[in-house]
């Protein structure tokens, strides 16, 4: 999985801040972080690294605090340049749109996501979902019935400050997280596993759960950490 992104503008934590907290280089050069890709199947692609532009924006933005395009562009450009890809959008609007843009971008297979707020596969709330496979998108919707998961409220996968995300990241990933944050991430992880050709999603949601459960996947943490 390559992660193409940024630090967080309208909220108090994106990806690469928490990824900054676990001690992972976000300024991994290419043959490196192609090198992490190959051994580890996972790599974090800096935004500002590949898309010097990006920096003229970043004032404005901060100034703003509030979602903008760039919010879904930053998947759109990821300079992987992957097959597939899992996209989460701030709007419904945006669901079919970003999926259409996706097509015209020659992605194989894709998935465009919302869900009651979230940019994300939610658990409290019905799941927008624009598939793109083989040149053909299908509209849909999911619930946690769909995944075998209990439906949690919002308010329980609430996070903070990058460096309180990491805490509750790592007891997630070492087998001691909350129910809650596990069965967001199951949802997830399911929904990307099924764009991988896995189709059965509750399959797929229980598959993640014995991975988390047995603290494995924070192995892959560290060894990308430890990279530099």
């Amino acid at each position: 999985m390559a992660k193409h992104g940024n630090r967080s503008v309208s909220s108090k934590s994106g990806s690469s801040d928490l990824l900054a907290a676990f001690g992972i280089n976000l300024d991994m050069n290419a043959d490196k972080s192609r090198q992490a890709l190959d051994e580890l199947g996972v790599c974090f692609l800096f935004a500002p690294k590949y898309h010097t532009g990006f920096r003229h924006a970043m004032p404005v933005r901060q100034q703003l605090k509030t979602r903008t395009l760039f919010n879904v562009l930053g998947p759109l450009i990821n300079p992987a340049h992957p097959p597939l890809a899992l996209i989460g959008v701030y709007s419904p609007e945006l669901v079919l749109p970003i999926a259409e843009t996706l097509r015209v971008l020659g992605y194989q297979r894709a998935a465009v996501v919302h869900s009651g707020g979230m940019d994300e596969v939610s658990l409290h709330a019905p799941t927008i979902v624009a598939e793109l496979h083989d040149g053909e998108i299908k509209s849909y919707q999911l619930t946690a019935e769909d995944f075998g998961l209990t439906p949690y409220h919002q308010d329980q996968l609430a996070g903070g400050t990058p460096e309180e995300n990491r805490d509750i990241l790592t007891r997630l990933l070492q087998g001691k997280g909350d129910v809650a944050h596990e069965a967001a991430v199951a949802a997830n992880v399911a929904m990307l596993m099924r764009l991988h050709g896995q189709e059965d999603l509750k399959a797929n949601a229980q598959t993640v759960l014995d991975v988390l459960r047995n603290g494995t996947a924070y192995d892959r943490v560290t060894a990308l950490a430890a990279r530099g």
